[in-house]
């Protein structure tokens, strides 16, 4: 009973730490459907390529990479400052490094991609899709001890936690019509 309840307990504090991003991410999925600041879904490669082949393709967009980390920015503050007694301006900035950490950390796997002729917006096989869910939540593990100090155990938690909630919330916001592809 007590060992069922320390689980509880210990996935609803790793959902008190990534609830930001996965607002955020939701936030961000909606504002690309919207017909404003279009001239920020440039690509961010500018369509240059590399030996050939694009840099990150057209799915790496200004437009993006700045909404994910406003909307996280914005998610943290309203959330964190509410349920982690978290000061507003610490909440918005913790929020925003993470927002960018969870975008910087997806431009790599596009770059390798591209490199193996997956298309933008498409995966490859199994590693690939599995490394789509994870690669942005590497990165907020190694970059959130920055501004928040994690535990080992809490890390591993937004490792594993995260990488299922961003496979699922994946497949909602494909069936919800605002992203292109299940995975």
């Amino acid at each position: 009973m007590f060992q069922l309840l320390d689980l509880l307990r210990f996935i609803g504090h790793i959902y008190v730490l990534i609830l930001p991003i996965i607002m955020g991410g939701v936030c961000n999925m909606i504002f690309m459907k919207l017909p404003i600041l279009q001239s920020w879904r440039f690509p961010m490669d500018a369509r240059k390529t590399f030996r050939g082949k694009r840099i990150f393709g057209d799915n790496k967009t200004w437009k993006g990479f700045m909404g994910m980390i406003v909307f996280t920015a914005l998610s943290g503050m309203l959330f964190w400052s509410i349920f982690d007694s978290t000061k507003f301006l610490f909440s918005l900035l913790r929020g925003a490094w993470i927002g960018f950490a969870f975008v910087l950390f997806e431009l790599p796997n596009s770059f390798i991609k591209r490199r193996l002729d997956i298309s933008s917006g498409k995966n490859g096989g199994l590693v690939q899709t599995f490394f789509d869910q994870c690669d942005s939540v590497i990165g907020i593990c190694l970059l959130y001890p920055l501004v928040y100090p994690l535990t080992l155990k809490e890390a591993l938690g937004i490792f594993v936690i995260l990488t299922i909630s961003h496979y699922l919330i994946n497949i909602l916001l494909f069936y919800l019509k605002l992203k292109n592809q299940k995975g």
